[in-house]
């Protein structure tokens, strides 16, 4: 193999010669390391397996190697020289042919040389330079007399080895044109809907998947670049359709959080949630993060008192099989806690969880929480520990000393009432001057 053909092999979307491509195609994992980076060049990842069936198509392209078509008709010396040269292909002998068959195309015309272009495409493809190969088959397609069939046959073989060569646009256009004119298989169809997506050109692979999910619905890794392909569109309502046809016996979580995500895109957070509880009740889903999640989705979903409730179950010692909590009791999980107690309008566990962070963090501001939620819901003696907190950690505001007054009204003790009375009135605060008069009065 020549320098040019050895740097044309290594510039290949599966980054391997012909010689190691023949070797190796009978294998599909010993293709799918090698096509990760050149079928991706538009900058866009989708599936690894995706990926890895758009290469094992494009080498079976190099696999094959085209012949004269039986509706071609050519003479009986032709037809002994193409068969002696093919045999050689055979061979492996991929230097001679090739030069021997482009030598003899210049020589010919029409359908003859048309004949000859193809099998030096087909050696150059197995030497490994891709570009030449298809520039080869090009050339023949266009020939007159052709017949139009083949053209369309060395088209695709066209586009194929484009692809290979790392010809990106040009591969994916030459598919295109093979597929608007007339008939292809499902595996193109579904191929040029990978190309596009990895291109990032949504709207067009979208075009695409509308054909290939006629002619083969889609499963597995064609189902996710399906739905992939709607959510970059917008699709997101086509996307859940799909991701929910393949959650049935799906064990992997990722398909389970695509579900969830896509739930959430559409503002349906109930069945976000409900989806993610299915997957962690079925062992789908498991750990910290996945635990954490949980209790995020109840309180989008409206069910604070459910995500109080599975906080206090994770920081329990009894979370795990081993008797450890599954959540770090942190300031930041307890104030959640609280909120969500809060949220769920349960008095008793939102007093108590708001005493924990109080105490916790020795904040002026949760000490006044506490208050303030204590004082509306009539809870006096509560009310007063925490306004004495708030005054404690330098709370001297106007509302701070009202609700001093107020609380201490409530618990009959007038004295502490009428101070803080009069510091309330003298920070301006409305109504202080109204609850003096009534305590003049006794």
């Amino acid at each position: 193999m020549s320098n040019q053909d050895k740097h044309s092999a290594e510039r290949s979307p599966c980054g391997q010669s012909a010689r190691q491509a023949a070797a190796e195609s009978a294998t599909p994992e010993g293709l799918g390391a090698r096509l990760m980076t050149a079928i991706r060049r538009g900058g866009r990842r989708l599936t690894r397996v995706t990926l890895v069936s758009t290469c094992l198509m494009l080498m079976m392209e190099v696999g094959g190697v085209a012949t004269a078509n039986g509706a071609m008709r050519v003479s009986a010396e032709v037809a002994g020289q193409l068969r002696t040269l093919q045999s050689r292909l055979e061979e492996g002998d991929y230097d001679e042919v090739g030069e021997r068959a482009e030598r003899e195309a210049r020589q010919q015309r029409g359908e003859v040389r048309a004949l000859y272009l193809s099998l030096a495409a087909s050696a150059r493809a197995r030497q490994g330079d891709q570009a030449q190969a298809a520039r080869l088959y090009a050339e023949a397609r266009r020939l007159p007399g052709v017949d139009a069939s083949q053209a369309r046959k060395w088209l695709r073989r066209e586009a194929m080895l484009r692809l290979r060569a790392g010809e990106q646009e040009a591969g994916t256009a030459r598919l295109a044109e093979y597929l608007h004119g007339g008939s292809a298989s499902a595996d193109d169809l579904w191929l040029a809907v990978s190309l596009e997506a990895n291109r990032g050109q949504w709207s067009r692979a979208e075009d695409w998947l509308e054909r290939a999910s006629r002619a083969s619905a889609p499963e597995g890794d064609r189902l996710k670049l399906a739905v992939s392909v709607y959510q970059q569109t917008g699709r997101h309502a086509a996307a859940v359709a799909l991701v929910e046809q393949g959650l049935g016996e799906s064990r992997d979580a990722q398909d389970w959080q695509r579900a969830v995500a896509l739930y959430q895109r559409l503002n349906q957070q109930r069945r976000a949630a409900s989806t993610w509880e299915a997957a962690w009740a079925a062992g789908i889903v498991s750990g910290r993060e996945a635990y954490q999640q949980r209790i995020d989705l109840q309180l989008a979903a409206g069910a604070p008192a459910r995500a109080a409730e599975l906080i206090e179950a994770g920081l329990s010692t009894s979370a795990t099989p081993e008797g450890q909590p599954l959540l770090v009791d942190t300031p930041v999980l307890r104030r959640q806690l609280a909120e969500a107690w809060t949220s769920a309008r349960d008095i008793e566990h939102s007093l108590t969880a708001w005493a924990t962070v109080s105490e916790q963090s020795g904040r002026v501001e949760d000490a006044r929480q506490l208050a303030e939620l204590a004082y509306d819901w009539g809870r006096w003696d509560i009310a007063s520990g925490a306004l004495a907190s708030a005054g404690e950690r330098g709370d001297d505001s106007a509302r701070h000393w009202l609700l001093s007054g107020v609380v201490a009204r409530q618990l009959d003790q007038l004295d502490p009432a009428r101070e803080a009375f009069k510091k309330a009135q003298a920070r301006g605060a409305e109504g202080a001057d109204d609850w003096l008069k009534s305590l003049a009065q006794r």
